[in-house]
């Protein structure tokens, strides 16, 4: 192992813990006439750290989720808990969109993880005919943890990273 492995091996076990600590993300659509538009959702993550939000048909985001088929997400650490307000750890993906087909062999196995995480609420949400089950495939993204510290993140399961390095 190289002494340039050791410490992306932290990096990346520190990441993988960062995730981990994050019930919500903040969200980023195109909305009508191609206008951002941010708001936030809780959310389950796969073993192949796909994220899933279940949300109502009702908030703005459902549809431009549904007409654009593209988000971005973000995890940012609180601003109490950054040592710098500028150098906030974060995570971002740039994603793809898929709604799942309701009561699919998929819809149930993420509705379980929800279920695990929020607890009772989610028998009464699944009622609910307005919300919608969908998956936001990351493409690519940054984890960044301080100033000169940010590491691009790929892979199928969005696990393999690498220093970001401005000197090309």
């Amino acid at each position: 192992m190289g002494h340039t492995s050791a410490p992306l091996a932290y990096t990346k076990d520190e990441y993988l813990k960062f995730l981990a600590k994050f019930h919500s993300l903040h969200l980023s659509t195109i909305g009508e006439g191609g206008r951002p538009e941010s708001s936030y959702a809780p959310f389950v993550v796969d073993q192949n750290n796909q994220f899933y939000i279940y949300i109502s048909a009702l908030a703005g985001h459902t549809s431009n989720l549904i007409n654009d088929g593209r988000a971005g997400i973000m995890l940012v650490e609180p601003e109490e808990q950054a040592e710098n307000i500028f150098a906030r750890k974060r995570v971002t993906f740039d994603c793809d969109v898929e709604v799942l087909e309701r009561d699919s062999e998929d819809w149930q196995k993420i509705m379980s993880l929800f279920d695990d995480c929020v607890g009772e609420l989610m028998q009464t949400l699944r009622l609910l005919a307005d919300f919608h089950l969908i998956r936001l495939k990351p493409n690519s993204g940054l984890f960044v943890k301080g100033f000169g510290k940010a590491y691009e993140i790929s892979g199928a399961r969005m696990d393999d990273l690498s220093h970001v390095n401005l000197r090309k």
